[in-house]
């Protein structure tokens, strides 16, 4: 037995040995070592919790997936997929010198029979500073003209602040944080949700997606008001100093207003009255222009369309009363019939003198032709409730047609005698 185990011993072990190599052969043709590449495996970050004690932020450069090679036999690799490998960036390996993180990759199947596994992208650049977080008003923009006889009324969002995060290079960048929406030919109200944009002084747009913000959206809504152009009329109260006068119209330096509200409530308005309680004259003695602001004048629910036409400013005609005094001729007064078969007769020589007082300008220019006076007797009996005119002597007044800004100083009456006409 030991003869033939020993006999030809060499030739045995030969044999042996190229068994062995073509099982490898064989084993190795049938399921070889395959190398292939898997794309956009995500880069998962961890480590982070060294940074944040530190009060650090970071931002990934880069994209956000690397690909990988990995080298395992080909049974094995027809039974991976990208979905068993993960990237990861440990922070906790950040290298401040090149500021660069490495990156691993790891298998969650077959780790023990897949024979390598990188990424081809063995290091990510990584930007690490201080943190910093600052509150930010939201500044709503509107853009965007509205529809004919329309304008932007109130704009209101839902929400005033935005709390923002991140490194502090970017966010101390931050200038104003808009939210803008259009309105461009609309004619009805504007209730929607717009992202929130962020700007720097120089009124770029920041767009960094590794910004931390409390909200990222914000509800907005504009007012869009209907118009409507207003005469302007003025009431004033108080008086003049003693011895001086409104004289004319008050007028201002524009004659009409554009409003705007809803609707409704314009159809309501055909003017807009300038109440006395803002034109008040007491004590003035000359011509003087009283500022108001049109916007405490509208009444609720209706604002300016124009802000131009905010400050009204209203002329007061202001002039001092002067006294003349006048006579009327015997002739220049109309005395009329007293009644049938009576005559009446002026008991006044040089005719009837009187005192007239108003503005310079008006009161100079009266003449006896303009006053056009007369007596009324169809008046002086209804008052006295008289039948008729008698024979006798009375007192009537004198009906006097004075300019505007003319009057007596006092009632002017005449003496007159009636008496029968045979």
């Amino acid at each position: 037995m030991k003869d033939k185990l020993l006999h030809n011993l060499g030739l045995k072990i030969i044999s042996c040995i190229v068994a062995v190599i073509l099982w490898l052969v064989v084993v190795n043709v049938s399921d070889p070592v395959v190398d292939t590449t898997y794309s956009d495996i995500p880069l998962t970050v961890t480590g982070t919790e060294s940074l944040a004690s530190d009060g650090k932020v970071y931002e990934m450069l880069g994209a956000g997936t690397v690909t990988i090679s990995v080298s395992a036999k080909r049974s094995i690799l027809d039974s991976l997929s990208s979905d068993n490998f993960k990237a990861e960036a440990d922070l906790s390996l950040y290298n401040e010198e090149t500021g660069t993180v490495p990156v691993r990759v790891s298998s969650n199947r077959y780790s023990d029979k897949i024979e390598s596994v990188k990424s081809k992208t063995e290091s990510v650049e990584v930007l690490v500073e201080d943190g910093l977080r600052k509150q930010f008003v939201i500044t709503p923009e509107v853009s965007g003209t509205p529809a004919e006889g329309y304008i932007i009324g109130d704009v209101m969002t839902a929400e005033n602040v935005v709390r923002i995060s991140g490194r502090e290079s970017v966010v101390s960048s931050i200038a104003k944080v808009t939210a803008e929406v259009s309105v461009e030919g609309l004619g009805s109200d504007v209730n929607t949700t717009v992202d929130l944009k962020l700007y720097d002084e120089y009124g770029q747009q920041i767009k960094n997606s590794n910004l931390t913000r409390n909200i990222s959206t914000v509800a907005i809504s504009v007012k869009i008001l209907a118009t409507k152009e207003l005469e302007l009329r003025y009431n004033y109260s108080g008086k003049p100093a003693e011895g001086y006068t409104v004289y004319g119209d008050l007028t201002g330096n524009m004659d009409m207003v554009l409003v705007a509200g809803r609707t409704t409530e314009l159809s309501r308005l055909n003017y807009l009255d300038v109440s006395s309680s803002y034109l008040d004259i007491s004590g003035l003695s000359e011509t003087t222009q009283i500022s108001v602001d049109l916007s405490r004048v509208l009444p609720d629910g209706i604002v300016l369309a124009n802000k131009d036409q905010e400050d009204l400013v209203v002329t007061v005609p202001i002039e001092q009363l002067v006294v003349r005094e006048f006579t009327l001729t015997k002739g220049s007064i109309k005395i009329g019939t007293p009644g049938k078969g009576l005559r009446a007769d002026l008991l006044a020589d040089k005719g009837v003198t009187f005192e007239l007082t108003g503005v310079a300008s008006a009161v100079e220019e009266v003449t006896a032709t303009d006053m056009k006076a007369s007596i009324d007797w169809d008046t002086y009996m209804d008052e006295h409730e008289l039948a008729e005119i008698t024979p006798g002597s009375y007192r009537l007044p004198l009906d006097l047609n004075l300019p505007e800004g003319v009057s007596t100083v006092k009632d002017v009456t005449v003496s007159l005698r009636v008496t029968s006409v045979e």
